[in-house]
């Protein structure tokens, strides 16, 4: 039986997360360098600060094969593309081999990505002219190509949670509503990435959420290119999440896109903002997420501990933090950059153990009291730490402390993170009817949850608590 301090916070998380869901803030649209330069690329976008990666892209062509950067004309890959599905089976591990160990690896801790997507569409692609064609010719059944392509890729590769629709040209509500109704029940969300003919939207997403409710549950609203005009304020999707875009690619102006996600979080109602796109490393993708993050607030806390600045003599932003472990991943969810802290206060009782590397690692320091100036060796160069209380007991007892699983919303399997590996771990029902219970050996502990009916959870070790949703 379960004590009734479990009870009452149980409820009060369901009555909390019962209405919206509660949405991570960052998103970048991650384009073919994560596949040419896997090995740099898959690292830099784990330890970013991006909560959502959107896989750009995915084609679909006139038979119903599903592509990415192939060159049809002389049978060949361009880039590090291929064939992904064809004729109902995933055949990208003949191109390449790393991809599905790499989307597994975006949502292994530690990590600030959460969710990952694909999208379909872009300027002058003509996968929903290819969509519009072949539902005509072969509905959306279980013996259509579409229906078989997309179900080898969800097989293969069941942590893609939704598709992103970046459709540009055609425009066709009765069969993109048929096709993300179809991808709903294959166990894909649905997002929409629009930046014009905003009635053909509205109609699309009415009809999808009418055909299976919560189907589409974002919105990435281009700010941009053909968008710049666009103002959130006038775009409404029924209370579905927008987030507004910056695209990087065409501008290094890091200020002036603080300035405007600032200002539509201020007026707009804004909740989240993405990057158009990771596809160089021309930027600093850690550097854009955290300063989105310090707009949107990913990651906060109420009892901050310590406290860290970007300047000399605690000047620039200023962000506090709990007791707790923080890879160079999870700074960034709470809008610290890496190599970016010049000065910090810690509390009375409390001490800080900095790091040079992004996973708790390398050169190592011990700071016990505050300090308006961190000295030239380490200046601009703390990439994770260590908070700790120096009173026995005290670190243990915070509700800070980190609980994750990932991924989440899920079907198969989570892999529940958390800073004490002996903790105890329960999963309530509901009605707070304990439901499972596991005893790791490990700071990440993988657990199958297919027998679990779909429905929310509640995910418990020792005081720490978060949501699980079984889809």
């Amino acid at each position: 039986m379960i004590s009734k301090f479990t009870e009452k916070l149980i409820f009060m998380l369901l009555f909390v997360l019962s209405g919206t869901e509660v949405y991570a803030q960052s998103g970048i649209y991650a384009c073919g360098h994560i596949r040419r330069t896997r090995t740099t690329a898959i690292p830099n976008l784990k330890n970013s600060g991006y909560t959502n990666a959107i896989l750009f892209n995915v084609n679909v062509e006139q038979d119903g094969t599903l592509t990415t950067d192939y060159d049809w004309t002389n049978q060949r890959p361009a880039e590090a593309g291929g064939i992904i599905c064809q004729n109902g089976k995933y055949v990208f591990d003949q191109f390449q081999p790393y991809y599905i160990s790499d989307v597994r690896s975006l949502l292994t801790e530690p990590t600030s990505i959460n969710r990952v997507e694909i999208c379909i569409g872009g300027w002058g692609n003509a996968s929903y002219d290819h969509i519009k064609t072949l539902i005509a010719a072969q509905g959306i059944s279980e013996n259509s190509m579409l229906y078989k392509n997309f179900k080898a890729l969800k097989d293969a590769i069941p942590e893609i949670f939704a598709v992103n629709n970046d459709d540009e040209q055609t425009y066709d509500v009765n069969t993109a509503a048929q096709f993300h109704t179809m991808m709903y029940d294959l166990g894909y969300k649905t997002t929409v990435a629009p930046y014009m003919n905003k009635n053909f939207w509205y109609a699309l997403v009415s009809q999808l959420n009418q055909n299976r409710s919560g189907a589409c549950d974002l919105i990435y609203l281009q700010t941009y290119g053909g968008g710049a005009y666009n103002n959130p304020s006038d775009w409404n999707f029924n209370g579905i999440p927008i987030w507004v875009g910056y695209d990087c690619e065409s501008s290094s102006n890091l200020s002036d896109m603080v300035t405007k996600f600032q200002n539509w979080k201020n007026t707009s109602g804004v909740v989240g903002g993405f990057l158009w796109n990771y596809n160089s490393e021309a930027r600093n993708v850690n550097e854009w997420a955290s300063a989105i993050n310090r707009v949107f607030k990913t990651k906060s806390t109420s009892s901050p501990v310590a406290t860290f600045y970007s300047d000399i003599n605690y000047g620039g932003y200023a962000i506090g933090l709990p007791v707790g472990t923080f890879t160079q991943a999870e700074m960034a969810l709470y809008g610290i950059k890496a190599n970016d802290i010049t000065s910090l206060k810690i509390n009375s009782g409390y001490k800080v153990t900095i790091y040079t590397n992004a996973d708790i690692s390398g050169t190592e320091r011990l700071l016990t009291t505050s300090t308006s100036w961190i000295g030239t060796d380490w200046n601009d160069k703390i990439c994770s730490m260590k908070i700790e209380s120096t009173t026995s007991g005290i670190a243990s007892e915070t509700t800070d402390q980190q609980l994750s699983v990932f991924p989440n919303p899920t079907s198969s399997f989570i892999t529940i993170h958390q800073t004490q590996a002996s903790k105890l771990i329960r999963i309530y029902d509901a009605k707070g009817k304990l439901v499972k219970t596991i005893n790791p050996t490990a700071e990440n502990t993988k657990v199958m949850i297919s027998d679990l009916p779909k429905s929310t959870y509640i995910v418990k070790s020792g005081n720490q608590v978060t949501k699980l949703l079984v889809k």
